[in-house]
């Protein structure tokens, strides 16, 4: 776990240590301290201080996520962020609210769902809020790719080990990953017809990259492949486009 260039390495390690028991729980100090690759002594120390903060919970020997997470995780859905716009304007899209709508963030070569808003379809379609996703698995991830200048995107797909083989139509080199970037720069939005679900199609526009946050974000919506249409995919994209005028500029 790199720390060379933090400024609070106490910090970075409670987030390695939260992150490790989003993926499983419960977990023992030693474990933690095995999986980190970090001594016991201070491992235990900081569990002892973020169990005190409701961050973690002990369970027995072991701890757990806290409830103070569900606060802070409710106070970010509800303020005035762009999580919030989001759901202000996703419900009053004429036909995009109808369906189920996604934002997401680029996380190095991962989406994270940030929100999500489900139509009056009676199949929901979308991964759980907080999920993360191969981002060239997704039309979220592909917008969000295709804005990035060519080393950084060089760099991104060089990091990724093997291409997930999801479904028939999950990309199987990177030369189908980097022709599908170019034909969503060119096309203005990204599609993912069955990338990673076997009869779902997804459509995604990007948000302008933050220039003042570095952090890049996606709208997308989701569909059922045999209800879509041409006429309905090009609605569907006016719409997302029109979310991403009504959102805050970040």
């Amino acid at each position: 776990m790199p720390e060379e260039k933090s400024l609070s390495p106490a910090v970075n390690r409670a987030v390695a240590i939260l992150d490790e028991l989003s993926t499983e729980s419960p977990l023992g100090t030693s474990e933690l301290a095995r999986r980190l690759n970090l001594p016991k002594s201070s491992i235990a120390n900081i569990l002892g201080a973020m169990d005190q903060t409701g961050l973690i919970e002990r369970v027995d020997q072991s701890y757990t996520l806290g409830r103070k997470l569900v606060e802070l995780a409710a106070n970010y859905l509800t303020d005035n962020s762009p999580v919030a716009m989001f759901h202000s304007a996703a419900k009053l899209l004429k036909v995009a609210s109808e369906e189920t709508i996604v934002f997401a963030e680029l996380d190095d070569t991962e989406i994270i769902y940030l929100a999500r808003h489900y139509g009056s379809q009676p199949i929901r379609l979308a991964s759980d809020i907080g999920n993360r996703m191969p981002a060239v698995a997704t039309a979220l991830g592909q917008a969000m790719l295709s804005q990035l200048p060519k080393a950084d995107l060089d760099d991104r797909l060089s990091r990724v080990p093997e291409l997930p083989q999801l479904t028939p139509n999950s990309y199987q080199t990177f030369g189908e990953v980097r022709e599908a970037l170019k034909a969503t720069a060119e096309r203005g939005h990204a599609i993912d017809d069955e990338l990673n679900t076997k009869g779902v199609i997804c459509f995604s526009v990007p948000l302008p990259i933050s220039a003042t946050l570095n952090r890049q974000f996606a709208v997308s919506v989701t569909m059922l492949k045999a209800r879509h249409t041409p006429e309905h995919e090009e609605a569907l994209v006016a719409d997302l486009h029109k979310l991403i005028a009504a959102m805050p500029t970040l």
